[in-house]
Formats: structure tokens, sequence, C-alpha cells
């Protein structure tokens, strides 16, 4: 049973008001008008008000006491989480010589007269090479064949101007070569040749396949940004790519190079049955170049050897940054300290505490909610003498902070391509966008969530030993987990630990890559885990299991109803409560769907008619859809769908119409 709420003093104005009328008669019998009209009553409504102002000022006090026992125990908030997207920097040309892109290279949203920008920088220096190809080899029909290039370009002559193989065949290919890594570049093929032929090719959707090279005859594909070629339907143009963010050398036809292949494949670009070329392309010419290349990019702010302040020698001193709430700070971000006789730096380590610190041990803690920068303390013993935890700054060191990262929080969420402004000129680039949505922002903590957690760190004691503790634990790793669920394991087998990011905002259609951890996250939430679990437990970190259910429903909706609006909070509704994040609370966003829990279509129709405008429901079917391809099942699920105890509800693409009585 949860402890109840003390309430010193549980009046409240009317209480206030009704006691003070009481004593009227008491102590001023002749005071007869009590109407709210007379002044006395109004002088009484007044203190009354003020009154009720300091009680809940003295019921405060319970929170105090216990924010103070928080801070007695080591219990931090906290800090904020930053958002991560790439940005697309694009060159107005082919590249001729190297461009570098340094890290903290600054791009931001468009500030307005409301809004100031949202900044992100560039996490690491990135040279854009001017690159060109080196080697040009044609496969057809399984066999290799290099031909000859001069200053980039190849112009092949002869059976070597076919493409593919006649007729072309899966598999054939044609492949550019470059003798420097090609990773996270966009590059433009520029193609002269002929028309290829084929009934029923999609020029927009050809079955060609750009991949890069990864090593081991390993591929991965690029994206196609613009194919003005149609998949050499259109003969010559140009193509260009967005390549992954590695490329590996590939021994191919006697040249060891990073690649890039044209591959005719069965299905086409987006998944659909192919058709085939009845006659190949002749290349007449084909070369390629650098325009540009995408980066990661956080939203932060990076502030480089920032002077703290000067010690004065004494045990427990606090420094703040100038700048909170502060990142966790990343490789190479800390403080370091200069002796005052040698005039010699010297790097201090980021402990969480002081617990196993000793007088000689340079550590030091950061409180990253407050920017407060924190020395070890001296604590008396029971036997008058003083124990020092951690090393004090000798008197008169200057402190710096290396560099570090101030920002994060849920602002940085910004939808694709609104980060187009460079904040500091970079000769070279034309222009900068953001293709996809910045994820991962979370604030800094609340007080109240730190409460609540309170009691689950003194339980556990920093150790994972239940399926609670490592549920509790992928939480505490890092603010982007959401949720997390703890299987029991095989026997004699890892402990399965399913992790669900944070996303915001929650309550929509989410798209799949979305509920997926990404690899920093989990790397993350691992090695906070590592240090945490028993010796001999092996924990096996996963994405969750997702069961996508897709909603189609009729409705008629009430005469002076817009059916356009009522489709869409229909929609929004279902989204809301069919997901893994804020689903399963029929009154409006919650915790999230339960892990395991089924679903009955009754509770659908509940939600449907919850909704304003909605008469009556006259078709309400489910669907299964397969959230990774989009892919819906063609026959109803049934009424009642089941999960398995590892398996969240979310949703896929829900399909409403709403329209009005006919009479």
């Amino acid at each position: 049973m949860r402890l109840p709420e003390i309430q010193l003093d549980d009046r409240r104005f009317q209480d206030l008001v009704s006691e003070a009328r009481l004593k009227i008669t008491r102590s001023c019998p002749e005071w007869t008008e009590h109407n709210v009209s007379d002044p006395g009553i109004t002088l009484i409504e007044l203190f009354a008000w003020m009154t009720e102002m300091t009680i809940y000022r003295l019921n405060r006090v319970p929170d105090k006491l216990h924010v103070s026992l928080l801070e007695l125990l080591g219990i931090r908030l906290d800090g904020p989480s930053a958002a991560q997207t790439s940005l697309r920097f694009r060159l107005p040309e082919v590249a001729r010589e190297p461009l570098t892109i340094l890290a903290g290279t600054e791009v931001g949203t468009p500030r307005t007269a409301t809004e100031e920008s949202i900044i992100f920088q560039v996490d690491e220096t990135f040279e854009v090479p001017a690159a060109i190809p080196a080697a040009y080899v044609l496969q057809r029909g399984g066999q290799v064949k290099s031909v000859g290039l001069a200053d980039g370009v190849a112009k092949p002559a002869g059976a070597d101007q076919l493409a593919f193989a006649s007729p072309p065949a899966v598999g054939d290919a044609l492949y550019v070569g470059f003798e420097e890594s090609i990773g996270r570049l966009l590059i433009e093929v520029d193609v002269d040749a002929s028309q290829a032929r084929g009934a029923g090719v999609n020029p927009e959707d050809p079955p060609l396949r750009w991949e890069v090279s990864q090593g081991d005859n390993q591929w991965l594909e690029a994206e196609v940004l613009e194919d003005l070629t149609g998949g050499f339907n259109y003969g010559s143009g140009t193509v260009t790519l967005e390549l992954p963010p590695r490329s590996a050398v590939q021994p191919l036809a006697g040249h060891r190079m990073h690649w890039i292949r044209c591959r005719i494949d069965d299905k086409t670009r987006h998944g659909g049955a192919a058709t085939t070329y009845t006659q190949p392309p002749e290349i007449y010419s084909i070369t390629a170049g650098v325009i540009g290349a995408r980066l990661p990019s956080t939203h932060a702010s990076q502030i480089t050897r920032e002077i703290v302040g000067v010690s004065d020698g004494t045990p427990g001193q606090i420094f703040p940054l100038r700048n909170s709430p502060v990142l966790k700070p990343a490789s190479g971000e800390t403080l370091e300290i200069q002796d005052p006789e040698s005039g010699d730096w010297s790097r201090w380590e980021l402990r969480d505490d002081f617990v196993g610190s000793t007088e000689y041990d340079r550590h030091f803690t950061l409180d990253l909610v407050s920017g407060e920068i924190e020395f070890g303390p001296a604590i008396r013993e029971t036997d008058g003498g003083w124990t020092q935890y951690g090393g004090v700054p000798p008197k008169g060191g200057v402190l710096r902070f290396t560099k570090y990262r101030h920002g994060g929080g849920r602002t940085g969420n910004v939808t694709a391509h609104t980060l187009s402004v460079l904040k500091s000129t970079l000769a070279g680039i034309d222009t900068v966008t953001n293709p996809t949505p910045a994820v991962g922002g979370v604030d800094a903590e609340q007080l109240e969530h730190a409460r609540e957690r309170a009691s689950m760190e003194i339980r556990s004691r920093y150790r994972a030993v239940t399926a609670e503790d490592f549920e509790f634990m992928a939480g505490e790793a890092s603010p982007r987990v959401a949720r997390a669920v703890c299987i029991p394991p095989v026997e004699g087998g890892a402990v399965p630990l399913h992790i669900v990011p944070r996303v915001y905002p929650a309550d929509r259609q989410l798209e799949y890559a979305e509920l997926i951890p990404d690899e920093a996250l989990m790397t993350e939430v691992a090695e906070y885990l590592d240090e945490r679990r028993l010796i001999g437990t092996t924990v096996q970190l996963l994405p969750c299991r997702f069961r996508g259910l897709s909603v189609v429903v009729n409705l008629q909706a009430s005469p002076l109803a817009d059916t356009a609006r009522v489709e869409e909070d229909v929609a929004h509704a279902l989204y809301t409560y069919l997901n893994p994040l804020v689903g399963g609370n029929p009154a409006g966003p919650g915790g999230g769907w339960t892990f395991g829990r089924a679903l009955n279509q009754g509770e659908l129709y509940g939600i449907v008619h919850a909704v304003d405008g909605v008469e009556f429901v006259k078709i309400l079917r489910i669907y299964e859809t397969n959230l990774e391809t989009g892919e819906q099942s063609s026959k109803p699920a049934g009424t009642h769908i089941v999960l398995e105890s590892d398996e969240l509800m979310a949703s896929g693409q829900h399909i409403v119409k709403a329209t009005h009585r006919e009479d």
C-alpha cells in the first residue's frame, strides 16, 4: 500500500471563511451583516486567501524533507538526452579539391519572430574528397572484364559499350571503383548512353540496384536521390546516389578498390515484380564525382576550454559551468587543472561518486542538470581523524573544462528538412538539410520521477538480480529508454532484455525504424548493465517485438459534424490507443500498452464512439500488419488478438471513413 500523503493542515479557502464567520457571533455579536457585499466579509476573504497560501507552503515541508533525504542518499536528477539526426551537405558542383567540414559546424532551423533557432552540430570532422573513378568493370553472364579509364572517365569501345549481357540477365552489373573510402558521400554518376529497351520497365522504379562494397563480397544498397536516366530508359543523364556510412575494399578484376555497382535485380527498387530489359544500354562514356556528404549531428552547442575557476585548496569545492544542462561527457571531454608551480595541466577523471576514491585520486563529479563540478569531501571519522575522499586541487590551481556540450531535450526532435541554415560561412557548401527527423531528445528528469525511482534504487542497491532490476536499470542507463521488459531465460542461456526507445511525439503512427533502438543506445545500456550484473550472468539486449494492427472503420457521423474532422480525430484516437509508448488507456495518452496484454475488438468500438461527432459504427475490422514492410493481411484478424509475453501492440495504417446519414 502506498503511504498516505501528509497534510499538516488540510483547511482550504472556504473552510477558513466559514470558520471566521462562526467566530463573528462570539467575538462581535453586534456585527449582523454577513453578506458578501459587506466590507468586513471582504476582509475575511482576503485574509483567508493569504492564510491558504501560508498553509500551502507549510504542507510543502514534507516534500522538502523528502528531497533532502534524496540528496543525502546521493540520488540526483538525470540530465537531458540530445536528439540526433544526419545532415546532408551538398556542393554546388562536383568537388575539384578536398573540402573539410569541421566537428562542431552548426546548422539550425530558421529563426522566427516567436521562436529561436534550434542548433545542431556536426559530431566529427569529415573531409569530402575530390574522388574520381580509378576503375570501370563490367560483369556480364558471370564473366568479369575491366575497361580502361583516362582522367576518371571511361569511354568503352566496341562490345565493351554494352553495360549488360544481350539480352540482360539478373546479376549483370557495371562497377565504378575508387581508391579511397566513399562512405557517407553523395556521388553523381554521369552517363552518356543509348536508351535501354524493355517493355513494361518503369523509369521511376526500374529493376536496378545501386550498391556499395562492404568487403568479403558483402554489399549495401545506396539511396537513389535522383535518376535522370530513368533506369537507362532515357539514355544519357546523371544518377545522384547517397552512399551508406561505410565502404570497404573488394577485390574485383585485378583491382582492390571501393566499388559502386549498378546491378540488375529480379525486383524493382521499391520491391515490386520486375520486368526485364530486352536490350541493354550502350555506354559511350561514364564517370562519377563527389557532390556532398551526409554526416551525423547532435542537438547541442559545444564549448571548448572554458575556465571554470581557481581552487582555494579546500575539500568539497563546487564550481559551476557557465551553461546548463550539460550532456553526458564523451571521450576527451573532461576537467583539467593547472599546477600553480610548474604550469603543467593535468587531467582529472569523472566519477559517479567518491565512494572508492582516495586522497591521491584525481576524481570529480559533474551534475548534468545544474552543471556543477564537485570535488571530494573530507569526512570526520569516529576516532577524530579526517579521511579525504578524492584529491583536492592545489591552492591557486586554474580549472578548465577541455570541452563540453550543453543543450538537449525534446525541443531538438525537429521534423525532416527543417535544419537548413548554416550558422557560419562554410565555403563550398551550397545547401544543407536533414533528410530525416531528429529523434532521441529527452528533457532532464523531473523531481517527481526521481522520487518514484528512489525506492527502486535503494531496493536494488545498484545490482541487477531480478527481472525487475534489469528493467529498472535499463531505464536508468539512458533517458532515451522508454520501456523495457525482461523475459525469463532459457535454462543456462542469456537473460533476454527487450528495449523500446523513447519517441516524441508518440501519439501518432510510429514508423518501425523509430521503435528499434539504435546501436549507440544499445551500447550505452549494455555498458551500464555490465557494471551491475552478477558475475556469470549474460545479458542479451534485443529490440521489442511488435504486433502491428491496422483498423478499418466505416462510421456514421452526427448531422452537424465535419466528416473530415471526425475521420482525423478517430484515426488519432486509434493511433494513441494502439501504441506501445502511450497506448492502452481509453481516456487518452497513458503509460503504453502492457506487455503481453490481449486486445478485444469491443475496446476499439468504445474508443471510436468516444470521439465527438460519431453517431454509430457501421463496420470495424482489424487486420494484422507487418510494421517493417507495411504488408497487411488480406483476412481480418478476428475479435480477440492474443500477444506473447514480450510483445507490444503497435498501429499500422488505419483507414477511417465517415459519412452522414442518407435521407
